[in-house]
This record gives structure tokens, C-alpha cells and sequence, in this order.
């Protein structure tokens, strides 16, 4: 270990990053990490955290472990490195493939890399964690770390485990040292934080650094808006007058499809950037964003917090952000060139309806910990289940059985271990009832950083800068003066009042994709109506779908939905040569012959009517169950294929089916198609209707 004395810092900073002197605070707080081993440093987005711990992986003895759940800042990083720094760097992540996270374990192992990074969920996998403790760690950064304080706005139980790792790696390691990073920790947040990262023998006090939170360069304004295709409208207004890059944050994976299919339809150059996106589509997404190809992407949060692109003029929020530190966080992003930027929120107060369900979800009760340990027990085969195996017997929504696995554990009511290379869990000897200590606060929380979050988008709460600063700890935050607030002549006034209904008929008629996958592999493919909109095509196709009440049936479809469906066929034909129709196989679907024959006449290739069917039929309809995992089990391995499918050439398969839920059934057509038909081409999924189930309830959204 190099002596700070003895190191040039600054000779360092020019030879390995190019830069001929620090930021504000920057040397600082490198400094006191050098010489106090512990420190949390609270900095705004954009302040370059990133090199605390980047220029002291050269002179620290041992490993950089860097643990943060922003997989796109994994990417970015990793490459600006590997590529610009000559620091070699890896990572451990669910977006890379097996082999490629054995690679970075062996580099790891071998020393041949400086920095590594983690998504804090792998600290639950057993194998993982093992490879972890016996690496030589110098120096231990967990990013985003207000997610380790149950007072923080995005408390994540994957973080408890990281406590466990600063004991496990105190104990090898006299010299180590450990960096907290966050833009968003309050008062009360950062010293929940410095508790749980001091050291437990109190040899090596935790600093704590916090910085203004004071952005100058950027404007905040507030547009009051109404639905979604007013939000379209004004959003097109938006970027026809703004110059440069920007984010449209979206608070669903829909949304940033929505947003980025009507835009670019508009002639502007918009995409959408999701978690539900293979790792290599979500790659070569931003990389096209960062090197300048593509100017607006939509995205979740799953994109903005981890890139490093400082020429961001705008970020723009669709919808309403769960809390106040997540909207700075976010909004943050812009302007890191020190230049001239803006934050724009597009605030429909209905629009909190999804955030009190995101904040719902979070909240386990003491029946839904009960139910789960009552799961955790071996099978009539004597093996104890794995994370997925209970999920599918308590059907739970799956994020809330992952939360309530992750606090079991962490509060000694269960355990993990390795068997036969799969983890699985078996309750302890300890008895007693779960503390939700951790949850209650959560939701106090939560429930007043929306609170707080509306007052700022119903301008209840003035200065929009300054709300923000004070609601991060900035005590001594004073009016910006630059706000649509403080300065309201300075931003348009009529953004909102011309509202033609050109986007309200757009997403009438819109259609929505099913999103491909590698395993098994599927085409992306399209539903013709969003059930989400529940517009009066959509009620009428699935009140005609089945025989109703009376014994009906009806054989054909609504007219204006044929209409759509022949128009689609024909666009699908104009880029893909298809060779063979197949229907899913249906109990309840009556137009499903009609429709085949329809879509078979219309791309003049033939109907295989009954090439799929069931082995054995799935014991629940999909929409009976409680969850994706349950909806998954219940068709696994139940399909088979009939006859011998004909030589296709490079022709595709056209499936057919009536609606799409969790699209677990579509993927085990597909699956059954290559398994035992042996198909190899392209399968392109089509469905009338796209819905969305309930998670932890019965019956679509």
C-alpha cells in the first residue's frame, strides 16, 4: 500500500484520466479515504464520484470491489477503462451471459484486473458470495448506497448482505477501505448509513463528506398536463424546440415504447431503452445514445443513473417519479458539461395511482412472511425448494417473495445452501416473529417522498431547486431564481392548451410488440390491441372471444379489428417471407379456425390448424393464477406436436393466438416448435390482444 504522502495525485490524474486537475472536493475526499480508511461522500449526479474509487484502485494492495445495481454504469465504466484509462476492469451482472461472468471471476482470481464490478443481487447467490470472501479486497465501494438505509427512498434487501461482506472483508483485511456513494441520502438516511459502514471495532471512524446539492446550470419546470396523449402531444412540441441529447424518463417498460413508437413516427429520432430488452439490444442501445448516433431515448430507470454522458441538455419525466431524491437523482443527468440544461416533469397528479402501487407491492405483511416460511419446506421428493419453487407455491408477487426470502435470511429464519449446484433454502431452529421494522419505515417513507414529490408538481412547495436541495439535506438552500417557479415568463405557457387528439387516436390503433427473446428463440412479434387502454374494440373482442353467459358463440371478428389485422399482415409481409401458419392450442378461444383461415388466405401460406395441441392439459387457465412463475409451471412441458411440420426453407412460422399475458405460453409453443418439430427459422408471434395479469392476484390489470 502507497503512503498518500508519497503519491503524486496529481500526476496520476493527468497520466491515467487525462485531466490536469480535480473537481471541486474531488482531491478531498480521496485524500481522507487514503488516510481514514472510511468515508461516505453525499455529492449531486454529476460531481464524479466515479473517480474516487477509479484513481485509488492503482495504489491500494488487493482487489476494487465495486458493488452498484446500475448495470448501464457497469457497461460505461467497464469500456471507458478498459479502452481510455488502461485500468482493467470486469464485471459480475445478470445481463452478461454465464461464460462471460467466468471470465471476470478468473480475471479476479488471477489479478489481472484492478476494479470489479457487482450487482448487489449477486451478494444472494451462495456461489458468488463464496468467490467474493476469497478474493484480496482493497477497497470496497458501494454505490448507490442510501439503498442500505431503510430511511433511504430505494431501501433494497439485496443490500443487507452487504453489511455481512464489510464484516467478512474487515476481518482479512487490516488496511481495507470502504467508499459510500449517493446524490440522494438525508440527514436521517446518512447516519443510518455510517452506522452500518463504521467499523466494528470502531479502529477506523467513518467519515462522512456531503457536498451542495446545488445544480445552477440547470432549470427546473413544471407542465401540467392530462393523460397520455396529451403528454405526446406536448412532448413532440418539446423536442421540435429543444437542441441537443436528452432522456424521457417513463415510469413502465410501455411507456418508453409508447413514447419512443409515436415520436419517431413524428419524424423525430427517439428510441426505447427497457429492462425487459435482451442484454445485447440494451447494449447496442446505449451505446448508439452515448456516442452521439441517437438523440432521445426513453427509457426507465433501468438506463439513466449509470451512464456517463455529459452533454445532456434535457431530461424530460413523463410521468410522476415515486419520490423527490429519485426525481434529483434522475433529473441530475443533465448538464454535466456545466452548460446550460433542463429538467422537465409533465405532472398529471393521476399519475400517482402506479407509484401507491409500486409503493403497495413493497409492503410485505406479517401473513405474506407467514406464508412464504410456510413454503419453505422439501417436496414429496424430499428436495428443498428454490427461490423460483416458492414463488410458484405461495404466488406471491415474485419481487415481494425475493424481499421476503432476502429478510427470512437476514433475520436467521431460514438459510441457504448448495445442492447439487442449485440453491435452495431450509428454515433454521430459530423461532420467533419477523421483524418488519425495516418495512413500516419504508413505507413512511416512501409515502411522504410521493407526497413531497406531488406539492412539487402541484407548485405547492415554491422554488422547485430549493425543494429538492432541502428535501436532500441542503439546510441553507435558498430560491434559485431560475425555476418555472421563481421565473415563470421565462418558459412557455401554451404548451398544453392546443391539444388536437391526433395522439389519442394514434394510441387507439396503436399496436403493441411482443419483445423477442433468445431463450427459446422468438421474433419479436405484435398484439393488435392494448388491453391497458380498454378502448371499445378491445372490450367488444374480448366479450366475443368465448361463448358467453348464454352459450353464445361468435365465429368472426369485429369488422374494424379484421380490418386492422389485414393491414398489419400486410406490413409484416412487406419485410418477412412466411411459410406456415399455427393457432396455439385453445379451450376457450372460438374464433381461433376463423382467424387462422383469415391469416392463411391472407399471406397465401398454409393453416396448420392443429399441429400444436395438448399433451396434457395445463391444470389452471393462465389468468387464474397468482403469478408469472405459477403461470410458467403450469404449461411447462404440456404441449407437443402432432404431425410433421414441412421443410420451410428460410421461411417463418406466423403463431397465432388470441391474447398475450405473461407470454408464457407463446414461449413454450416456440419451445415445443424447435425441441420436437425441429424448426430452426424465424417464429414471429402474433396475438389480437396484448394483457397484462395481476402479480400476487387472480385476473388481468
Amino acid at each position: 500500500m502507497k503512503d498518500i504522502s508519497q503519491i503524486n495525485m496529481e500526476a496520476d490524474l493527468r497520466r491515467y484520466f487525462g485531466f490536469d486537475a480535480f473537481r471541486s472536493d474531488q482531491k478531498e475526499a480521496i485524500q481522507t479515504l487514503m488516510e481514514t480508511h472510511r468515508v461516505l461522500c453525499i455529492q449531486p449526479t454529476g460531481h464524479g464520484k466515479s473517480l474516487l474509487y477509479q484513481l485509488p484502485s492503482l495504489w491500494v494492495e488487493g482487489l476494487t470491489l465495486v458493488i452498484s445495481p446500475l448495470l448501464a454504469l457497469m457497461r460505461d465504466q467497464i469500456r471507458q477503462l478498459n479502452e481510455r484509462f488502461g485500468i482493467p476492469a470486469a464485471s459480475i451482472n445478470s445481463d452478461q451471459t454465464d461464460e462471460e461472468n467466468s471470465v471476470a471471476q478468473r480475471s479476479a482470481i488471477d489479478g489481472t484486473i484492478r476494479i470489479l464490478f457487482i450487482a448487489p443481487e449477486k451478494l444472494d447467490n451462495l456461489e458468488i458470495y463464496k468467490f467474493l470472501i476469497r478474493l484480496n479486497i482493497g477497497l470496497l465501494v458501494v454505490d448507490e448506497a442510501h439503498c442500505i438505509s431503510t430511511w433511504g427512498h430505494d431501501f433494497r434487501p439485496s443490500y443487507r448482505q452487504i453489511v455481512n461482506a464489510v464484516r467478512r472483508f474487515e476481518k482479512k483485511n487490516d488496511d481495507l477501505r470502504i467508499l459510500g456513494l449517493t446524490a440522494t441520502a438525508n440527514r436521517r438516511a446518512e447516519a443510518d448509513i455510517a452506522r452500518q459502514l463504521a467499523d466494528a471495532a470502531n479502529k477506523s471512524p467513518l467519515k462522512v463528506l456531503r457536498t451542495s446539492m446545488d445544480r445552477p446550470n440547470i432549470s427546473l419546470w413544471v407542465i401540467s398536463v392530462q393523460g397520455t396523449a396529451q403528454k405526446l402531444e406536448v412532448l413532440e412540441k418539446l423536442l421540435r424546440e429543444t437542441q441537443g441529447t436528452g432522456i424521457l424518463y417513463c415510469a413502465t417498460r410501455d411507456g418508453t415504447e409508447i413514447a419512443a413508437e409515436y415520436l419517431t413516427e413524428k419524424g423525430l429520432d427517439v428510441v426505447s431503452y427497457h429492462a425487459g430488452y435482451d442484454p445485447d439490444r440494451k447494449r447496442q442501445l446505449q451505446q448508439t445514445f452515448m456516442d452521439g448516433s441517437t438523440k432521445v431515448i426513453a427509457a426507465t430507470n433501468a438506463l439513466g443513473m449509470g451512464i456517463d454522458k455529459s452533454d445532456l441538455r434535457f431530461i424530460v419525466h413523463l410521468d410522476v417519479p415515486g419520490s423527490v431524491t429519485a426525481y434529483y437523482q434522475e433529473v441530475g443527468r443533465a448538464g454535466r458539461d456545466g452548460l446550460p440544461a433542463r429538467g422537465i416533469l409533465l405532472f398529471d397528479e393521476n399519475d400517482r395511482r402506479i407509484q401507491d402501487h409500486f409503493i403497495r407491492s413493497a409492503l410485505p405483511t406479517i401473513e405474506d412472511f407467514r406464508k412464504v416460511y410456510a413454503n419453505i419446506r422439501p417436496d414429496e421428493e424430499n428436495a428443498l425448494p428454490t427461490l423460483s419453487a416458492v414463488k410458484v407455491r405461495t404466488g406471491l408477487h415474485p419481487t415481494r417473495v425475493t424481499l421476503i426470502m432476502a429478510e427470512l435470511t437476514e433475520q436467521g429464519l431460514i438459510q441457504k445452501m448448495m445442492v447439487r449446484r442449485r440453491q435452495v433454502y431450509c428454515r433454521t431452529d430459530k423461532r420467533t416473529t419477523p421483524d418488519l421494522t425495516r418495512y413500516t419505515n419504508q413505507n413512511t417513507v416512501r409515502t411522504a417522498e410521493l407526497e413531497a414529490m406531488l406539492r412539487y408538481g402541484l407548485g405547492e412547495s415554491g422554488c422547485l431547486m430549493q425543494s429538492l436541495r432541502l428535501a436532500l439535506g441542503d439546510e441553507d438552500a435558498e430560491p434559485c431564481g431560475r425555476c418555472s417557479q421563481c421565473r415563470p415568463d421565462h418558459f412557455p405557457q401554451n404548451l398544453a392548451s392546443s391539444f388536437t387528439g391526433e395522439a389519442a387516436r394514434w394510441l387507439a390503433q396503436r399496436n403493441v410488440p411482443i419483445t423477442a427473446t433468445k431463450i427459446p428463440r422468438m421474433s419479436e412479434g405484435v398484439s393488435l390491441l392494448n388491453g391497458d387502454l380498454r378502448s371499445p374494440l378491445f372490450i367488444q373482442f374480448m366479450r366475443q372471444r368465448a361463448k358467453n353467459n348464454a352459450g353464445k358463440s361468435f365465429h368472426e371478428l369485429p369488422p374494424d379489428l379484421e380490418k386492422m389485422l389485414f393491414t398489419k399482415l400486410d406490413r409484416m409481409r412487406e419485410t418477412r417471407a412466411f411459410g406456415l401458419v399455427v393457432p396455439l392450442p385453445s379451450r376457450t378461444w372460438s374464433q381461433w379456425k376463423f382467424v387462422g383461415e383469415l391469416v392463411s388466405e391472407r399471406l397465401n401460406v398454409p393453416l396448420y390448424a392443429d399441429l400444436l395441441a395438448w399433451k396434457e392439459m395445463p391444470t389452471h387457465r393462465q389468468g387464474e393464477l397468482l403469478n408469472n412463475d405459477q403461470r410458467k409451471a403450469n404449461i411447462k412441458d404440456k404441449m407437443k406436436i402432432t404431425r410433421r411440420i414441412p421443410g420451410l426453407s428460410d421461411r417463418a412460422i406466423l403463431l397465432l393466438d388470441d391474447y398475450v399475458g405473461s407470454g408464457a405460453t407463446l414461449k413454450e409453443a416456440v419451445r415445443t416448435l424447435r425441441k420436437q418439430g425441429g424448426v430452426s427459422g424465424d417464429i414471429v408471434p402474433l396475438t389480437m390482444a396484448r394483457v397484462r395479469w395481476r402479480l400476487g392476484a387472480r385476473g388481468m390489470i
